[in-house]
Protein backbone atom coordinates (compact mmCIF):
# COMPACT_ATOMS: atom_id res chain seq x y z
CA UNK A 1 0.00 0.00 0.00
CA UNK A 2 1.16 3.34 -0.82
CA UNK A 3 2.43 5.38 2.21
CA UNK A 4 0.27 7.93 1.78
CA UNK A 5 -2.81 6.34 1.90
CA UNK A 6 -1.57 4.00 4.48
CA UNK A 7 -1.28 7.21 6.71
CA UNK A 8 -4.55 9.01 5.60
CA UNK A 9 -6.18 5.95 6.78
CA UNK A 10 -4.07 5.76 10.24
CA UNK A 11 -4.72 9.36 10.81
CA UNK A 12 -8.81 8.88 9.97
CA UNK A 13 -7.96 6.07 13.02
CA UNK A 14 -6.66 9.07 14.92
CA UNK A 15 -9.47 11.03 14.50
CA UNK A 16 -12.06 8.75 15.61
CA UNK A 17 -10.26 8.19 18.50
CA UNK A 18 -10.18 11.51 19.68
CA UNK A 19 -14.02 11.97 18.84
CA UNK A 20 -14.29 8.35 21.27
CA UNK A 21 -12.71 10.34 24.10
CA UNK A 22 -15.46 12.50 24.62
CA UNK A 23 -18.31 10.32 26.00
CA UNK A 24 -16.03 8.22 27.86
CA UNK A 25 -14.26 11.69 29.39
CA UNK A 26 -18.00 13.17 30.43
CA UNK A 27 -19.13 9.70 32.50
CA UNK A 28 -15.42 9.90 34.27
CA UNK A 29 -16.11 13.30 35.81
CA UNK A 30 -19.00 12.10 37.23
CA UNK A 31 -16.37 10.25 39.70
CA UNK A 32 -13.16 12.46 39.46
CA UNK A 33 -12.32 16.21 39.30
CA UNK A 34 -10.68 17.37 35.64
CA UNK A 35 -7.45 18.27 36.84
CA UNK A 36 -7.00 14.57 38.37
CA UNK A 37 -8.18 13.33 34.97
CA UNK A 38 -5.82 15.55 33.04
CA UNK A 39 -2.45 14.83 35.48
CA UNK A 40 -3.18 11.81 34.65
CA UNK A 41 -3.68 11.09 31.70
CA UNK A 42 -0.88 13.68 31.18
CA UNK A 43 1.71 11.64 33.29
CA UNK A 44 1.00 8.70 31.68
CA UNK A 45 1.08 9.89 28.32
CA UNK A 46 4.51 11.38 28.38
CA UNK A 47 6.31 8.43 30.10
CA UNK A 48 4.55 6.47 27.35
CA UNK A 49 6.12 8.74 24.63
CA UNK A 50 9.68 8.81 26.30
CA UNK A 51 10.61 5.12 24.48
CA UNK A 52 9.78 6.89 21.02
CA UNK A 53 11.98 10.04 21.86
CA UNK A 54 15.19 9.27 19.71
CA UNK A 55 17.42 12.39 20.05
CA UNK A 56 17.01 12.48 23.77
CA UNK A 57 20.09 14.48 24.16
CA UNK A 58 17.63 17.52 23.26
CA UNK A 59 16.17 17.28 26.56
CA UNK A 60 18.22 19.56 28.77
CA UNK A 61 19.33 21.98 25.32
CA UNK A 62 17.97 25.14 26.37
CA UNK A 63 15.84 25.89 23.15
CA UNK A 64 13.76 22.53 23.27
CA UNK A 65 13.13 23.61 26.91
CA UNK A 66 11.71 27.81 26.20
CA UNK A 67 9.49 26.70 23.62
CA UNK A 68 7.95 23.57 24.59
CA UNK A 69 7.00 24.65 28.00
CA UNK A 70 5.87 27.75 26.70
CA UNK A 71 3.71 25.33 24.15
CA UNK A 72 2.77 22.74 27.09
CA UNK A 73 1.26 26.12 29.04
CA UNK A 74 -1.06 27.07 26.12
CA UNK A 75 -1.97 23.40 25.58
CA UNK A 76 -2.79 23.14 29.67
CA UNK A 77 -4.76 26.29 29.27
CA UNK A 78 -6.68 24.30 26.39
CA UNK A 79 -7.34 21.14 27.83
CA UNK A 80 -8.14 22.77 31.12
CA UNK A 81 -10.88 24.52 29.69
CA UNK A 82 -12.03 21.68 27.73
CA UNK A 83 -12.28 19.29 30.75
CA UNK A 84 -13.82 21.70 33.21
CA UNK A 85 -16.30 22.45 30.53
CA UNK A 86 -17.42 19.09 29.05
CA UNK A 87 -18.67 18.97 32.92
CA UNK A 88 -21.42 21.18 32.02
CA UNK A 89 -22.06 20.70 28.36
CA UNK A 90 -23.02 17.58 26.72
CA UNK A 91 -20.39 15.54 24.92
CA UNK A 92 -21.67 16.60 21.43
CA UNK A 93 -21.43 20.12 21.85
CA UNK A 94 -18.05 19.65 23.79
CA UNK A 95 -16.97 18.02 20.40
CA UNK A 96 -18.03 20.75 18.42
CA UNK A 97 -17.07 23.57 20.16
CA UNK A 98 -13.53 22.46 20.19
CA UNK A 99 -13.60 22.53 16.57
CA UNK A 100 -14.04 25.10 16.14
CA UNK A 101 -9.97 25.85 16.56
CA UNK A 102 -9.62 25.29 12.89
CA UNK A 103 -11.92 28.74 12.22
CA UNK A 104 -9.90 30.74 14.56
CA UNK A 105 -6.73 29.46 13.62
CA UNK A 106 -6.70 32.02 10.20
CA UNK A 107 -8.00 34.86 12.17
CA UNK A 108 -4.87 33.89 15.14
CA UNK A 109 -2.57 32.85 11.96
CA UNK A 110 -2.91 36.47 10.83
CA UNK A 111 -1.90 38.82 14.14
CA UNK A 112 0.49 36.47 15.69
CA UNK A 113 1.94 34.87 12.22
CA UNK A 114 1.34 37.88 9.56
CA UNK A 115 -0.49 35.16 7.36
CA UNK A 116 -3.18 37.10 5.38
CA UNK A 117 -6.90 35.80 5.63
CA UNK A 118 -8.71 34.98 2.52
CA UNK A 119 -12.88 34.72 1.80
CA UNK A 120 -12.57 31.56 2.25
CA UNK A 121 -11.24 32.40 6.11
CA UNK A 122 -13.83 35.00 6.72
CA UNK A 123 -16.58 32.58 5.48
CA UNK A 124 -15.67 29.87 8.02
CA UNK A 125 -15.67 32.42 10.47
CA UNK A 126 -18.54 33.76 10.09
CA UNK A 127 -20.14 30.05 9.90
CA UNK A 128 -18.64 29.02 12.91
CA UNK A 129 -19.55 32.44 14.91
CA UNK A 130 -23.56 31.37 13.35
CA UNK A 131 -23.18 28.18 14.22
CA UNK A 132 -22.56 28.76 17.84
CA UNK A 133 -24.62 31.28 18.26
CA UNK A 134 -27.97 28.28 17.02
CA UNK A 135 -26.21 25.85 19.29
CA UNK A 136 -26.37 28.62 22.32
CA UNK A 137 -30.19 28.40 21.19
CA UNK A 138 -30.13 32.20 20.16
CA UNK A 139 -30.70 34.05 23.52
CA UNK A 140 -28.36 32.47 25.15
CA UNK A 141 -30.26 31.15 28.21
CA UNK A 142 -29.41 27.68 27.21
CA UNK A 143 -28.60 25.23 30.76
CA UNK A 144 -25.30 24.45 29.15
CA UNK A 145 -24.04 27.90 28.03
CA UNK A 146 -21.37 28.14 30.82
CA UNK A 147 -19.42 24.86 29.83
CA UNK A 148 -19.63 26.03 26.19
CA UNK A 149 -18.10 29.19 26.86
CA UNK A 150 -15.00 27.03 28.64
CA UNK A 151 -15.17 24.86 25.62
CA UNK A 152 -14.89 28.31 23.67
CA UNK A 153 -12.21 29.50 25.24
CA UNK A 154 -10.43 25.88 24.86
CA UNK A 155 -10.57 26.38 21.39
CA UNK A 156 -9.13 29.99 21.18
CA UNK A 157 -5.78 28.69 23.41
CA UNK A 158 -6.01 25.36 20.96
CA UNK A 159 -5.41 27.86 17.85
CA UNK A 160 -2.97 29.98 19.74
CA UNK A 161 -1.41 26.50 20.85
CA UNK A 162 -1.59 25.07 17.00
CA UNK A 163 -0.07 28.32 15.98
CA UNK A 164 2.74 28.68 18.00
CA UNK A 165 4.26 24.67 17.20
CA UNK A 166 3.37 25.70 13.49
CA UNK A 167 5.99 28.27 14.14
CA UNK A 168 9.09 26.65 16.40
CA UNK A 169 8.35 23.33 15.70
CA UNK A 170 10.44 23.17 12.48
CA UNK A 171 13.68 24.17 14.20
CA UNK A 172 13.13 21.64 16.90
CA UNK A 173 12.67 17.88 17.56
CA UNK A 174 9.35 16.86 17.59
CA UNK A 175 9.61 13.69 20.33
CA UNK A 176 11.22 16.14 22.94
CA UNK A 177 8.74 19.33 22.24
CA UNK A 178 6.01 16.90 22.40
CA UNK A 179 7.31 15.79 25.41
CA UNK A 180 7.46 18.67 27.22
CA UNK A 181 4.00 20.03 25.97
CA UNK A 182 2.73 16.34 27.49
CA UNK A 183 4.64 16.71 30.70
CA UNK A 184 3.75 20.50 31.59
CA UNK A 185 0.04 19.60 31.10
CA UNK A 186 0.00 16.87 33.37
CA UNK A 187 2.66 18.92 36.11
CA UNK A 188 0.27 22.01 36.26
CA UNK A 189 -3.05 19.81 36.55
CA UNK A 190 -1.14 17.67 39.70
CA UNK A 191 -0.47 21.30 41.18
CA UNK A 192 -3.85 22.25 40.71
CA UNK A 193 -4.82 18.49 42.68
CA UNK A 194 -3.98 20.18 46.15
CA UNK A 195 -6.41 22.48 45.84
CA UNK A 196 -9.37 18.71 45.51
CA UNK A 197 -7.56 16.11 46.23
CA UNK A 198 -10.15 13.35 46.07
CA UNK A 199 -8.39 10.61 44.12
CA UNK A 200 -11.10 7.98 45.61
CA UNK A 201 -12.83 8.03 42.43
CA UNK A 202 -9.64 6.55 40.46
CA UNK A 203 -10.39 2.59 41.60
CA UNK A 204 -13.77 3.08 39.51
CA UNK A 205 -13.12 0.29 36.70
CA UNK A 206 -14.69 2.87 33.68
CA UNK A 207 -12.19 6.08 34.94
CA UNK A 208 -9.54 3.06 34.68
CA UNK A 209 -10.18 2.19 31.01
CA UNK A 210 -10.54 6.07 30.06
CA UNK A 211 -7.30 7.04 31.53
CA UNK A 212 -5.31 4.23 29.77
CA UNK A 213 -7.57 5.00 26.54
CA UNK A 214 -6.87 8.87 26.88
CA UNK A 215 -3.25 8.47 27.63
CA UNK A 216 -2.15 5.50 25.70
CA UNK A 217 -4.28 5.40 22.37
CA UNK A 218 -5.43 9.09 22.61
CA UNK A 219 -2.45 10.06 23.71
CA UNK A 220 1.01 8.83 22.81
CA UNK A 221 -0.25 6.48 19.96
CA UNK A 222 -2.28 9.25 18.46
CA UNK A 223 0.14 11.93 18.66
CA UNK A 224 2.88 9.71 17.34
CA UNK A 225 0.58 8.70 14.39
CA UNK A 226 -0.55 12.40 13.96
CA UNK A 227 3.47 13.25 13.57
CA UNK A 228 4.49 10.62 11.25
CA UNK A 229 1.54 10.96 8.86
CA UNK A 230 2.13 14.87 8.70
CA UNK A 231 5.25 13.73 7.15
CA UNK A 232 3.69 12.00 3.89
CA UNK A 233 0.35 13.77 3.90
CA UNK A 234 0.13 17.03 3.65
CA UNK A 235 -1.09 19.54 6.53
CA UNK A 236 -4.28 20.82 4.12
CA UNK A 237 -5.50 16.84 3.48
CA UNK A 238 -5.34 16.21 7.13
CA UNK A 239 -6.93 19.75 7.75
CA UNK A 240 -9.89 17.86 6.23
CA UNK A 241 -9.72 14.71 8.18
CA UNK A 242 -9.68 16.90 11.35
CA UNK A 243 -13.08 17.90 10.76
CA UNK A 244 -13.83 14.35 11.11
CA UNK A 245 -13.23 14.82 14.94
CA UNK A 246 -16.07 16.90 15.95
CA UNK A 247 -18.59 14.42 13.97
CA UNK A 248 -17.32 10.70 15.88
CA UNK A 249 -17.62 12.94 19.06
CA UNK A 250 -21.49 13.55 18.37
CA UNK A 251 -21.23 10.05 16.96
CA UNK A 252 -19.78 8.15 19.67
CA UNK A 253 -21.96 10.08 22.14
CA UNK A 254 -25.13 8.65 20.59
CA UNK A 255 -24.14 5.60 20.47
CA UNK A 256 -22.13 5.19 23.89
CA UNK A 257 -24.47 7.70 26.43
CA UNK A 258 -27.85 7.50 24.09
CA UNK A 259 -27.76 11.26 23.46
CA UNK A 260 -30.00 12.36 21.72
CA UNK A 261 -28.59 16.29 20.13
CA UNK A 262 -31.79 18.77 20.12
CA UNK A 263 -32.33 20.41 17.17
CA UNK A 264 -30.17 23.63 18.10
CA UNK A 265 -27.00 21.37 18.39
CA UNK A 266 -27.98 20.02 15.28
CA UNK A 267 -28.32 22.68 12.79
CA UNK A 268 -25.35 24.54 15.01
CA UNK A 269 -23.18 21.51 14.32
CA UNK A 270 -23.56 21.38 10.93
CA UNK A 271 -22.93 24.87 10.16
CA UNK A 272 -19.75 24.89 12.36
CA UNK A 273 -18.75 21.54 10.48
CA UNK A 274 -19.52 23.18 7.38
CA UNK A 275 -17.12 26.10 8.50
CA UNK A 276 -14.73 23.85 9.36
CA UNK A 277 -14.99 22.03 5.93
CA UNK A 278 -14.83 25.94 3.77
CA UNK A 279 -11.93 26.36 5.69
CA UNK A 280 -10.05 23.00 5.15
CA UNK A 281 -10.82 22.74 1.36
CA UNK A 282 -10.31 25.90 0.73
CA UNK A 283 -6.63 25.26 2.08
CA UNK A 284 -5.93 22.81 -0.05
CA UNK A 285 -7.45 23.98 -3.37
CA UNK A 286 -5.10 26.88 -2.91
CA UNK A 287 -2.40 24.47 -2.43
CA UNK A 288 -2.82 22.33 -5.06
CA UNK A 289 -3.12 25.89 -7.34
CA UNK A 290 0.16 26.17 -5.86
CA UNK A 291 2.01 23.38 -6.75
Amino acid sequence: MDRRIFYLLLLIFVVFIWGLTFPFMKITLYYISPVVLLAFRFIISSILLIPLIKKRNFLLEKKHLKYGLSAGFMLFLAYYFQTVGLKYTTPSQSGLITGLYVVMLPLISYFYLHIKANRGDLIAVMLGTAGLIIMSKIDFSGSYLFGDVLTLICAFFYAMQTAYVFKYSRDLDSGVFTFYQLIVVGVLSAILISYNPDISGLAVPIVIFTLIFTAALAGTFAIYINTRALMYVEPTAAGIIYVGEPMFAVLSSIIILGEIPNIYTIIGGIIIISGMLVESIDKYLAAKTTF
